[in-house]
C-alpha cells in the first residue's frame, strides 16, 4: 500500500517518555523502504505537519529525521548501518523493536534494546527545527512494505 503516518490523537506525549513498538517485515520489498516511530506529532491532518521520525529498513540502517511540513524535512541522522538493526534474512523477514526514550537531557534512539543514537534534548527543543517533544506518538510506514507492528506504547517517565 501507500506511505502513512498512523496515529491515535490520545496517545499524547509530553515530559520525559518512551514511545516503542515492534516490527515485523514479512517479505522483502522491490528496495530498501523504511518503517518506524514518530513522536511530537503536531498538525498531523494538515499541510504543515509536523513529528520527528525514527525509522529502519530492510538493509539494517536506521534514519531521524523532523519533517516541518509538506515540503521541508531537516535531515538529522541520515540512512547509518547499525549492528543491532535486523537487516531482512533470506526469506525477506526481519524484526526489530524500536523505541525512543525521551528524557530530561537527551532522546535515546533505541533497535532491540540498543541504542543506536543519543541526541541532546536541546538540539531538538530549541535547535532551529522547531519540533519540540512533546505531542502526538505513532507509526510511520513508507509504501510497498507487508509489516506487523505489535506493542506499540506510549509510556510516561516514572
Amino acid at each position: 500500500g501507500p506511505a502513512a503516518i498512523y496515529w491515535n490523537p490520545a496517545n499524547v506525549a509530553r515530559g520525559n517518555y518512551t514511545v516503542q513498538a515492534t516490527f515485523a517485515q514479512s517479505k522483502a520489498s522491490a528496495h530498501p523502504e523504511a518503517y518506524g516511530l514518530l513522536i511530537a506529532g503536531n498538525n498531523l491532518e494538515a499541510t504543515n505537519q509536523s513529528y520527528l521520525y525514527f525509522v529502519v529498513r530492510q538493509d539494517g540502517k536506521y534514519l531521524i529525521n523532523h519533517r516541518a511540513n509538506d515540503s521541508t524535512v531537516h535531515k538529522i541522522v541520515d540512512w547509518t548501518a547499525h549492528s543491532a538493526v535486523k537487516a531482512m534474512d533470506a526469506a525477506g523477514k526481519a524484526a526489530n523493536a524500536l523505541a525512543v526514550v525521551v528524557g530530561p537531557d537527551a532522546l535515546s534512539f533505541r533497535v532491540n534494546g540498543t541504542e543506536v543514537k543519543a541526541i541532546p534534548r536541546s538540539v531538538i527543543d530549541a535547535g532551529g527545527l522547531n519540533s519540540g517533544t512533546a505531542g502526538i506518538a505513532g507509526i510511520r510506514v513508507n509504501h510497498n512494505l507487508d509489516v506487523h507492528i505489535d506493542g506499540f506504547a506510549v509510556t510516561p517517565a516514572k
